[in-house]
């Protein structure tokens, strides 16, 4: 029996697939009939949002409120875990200020 490579087979069948689907249509031809429609509104030419789920609506905002406040956290945790971890790798930096006297004046 004859060993066939993968692609032989592959090719085969992208033929097969393309023979049995028939001829395409041209891709450029034009509609008889344009909409007349904008693709993009006018602004304000939407409603106004009458329930909680509408867009603009109560929910959507709170989802940003709960995503900015979910954002912000994480910036705070991370800064102070930084900073934390920071002042632990350096505890002779933080001995030596407390042991030196200021050299400024007090006014």
């Amino acid at each position: 029996m004859r060993h066939r490579s993968p692609f032989r087979l592959v090719l085969l069948g992208i033929v097969a697939v393309a023979l049995a689907t028939g001829p395409v249509a041209d891709a450029q031809t034009v509609p008889d009939q344009v909409p007349t429609q904008e693709i993009i509104p006018e602004p304000d030419a939407g409603h106004a949002p009458e329930e909680a789920g509408d867009r603009g609506g109560s929910l959507q905002l709170l989802v940003l409120v709960l995503v900015v406040a979910g954002i912000g956290g994480v910036a705070f945790h991370v800064t102070r875990q930084s900073r934390r971890a920071r002042t632990a790798t350096q505890p002779e930096r933080i001995a030596s200020q407390a042991v030196r006297p200021s050299t400024k004046p007090v006014r």
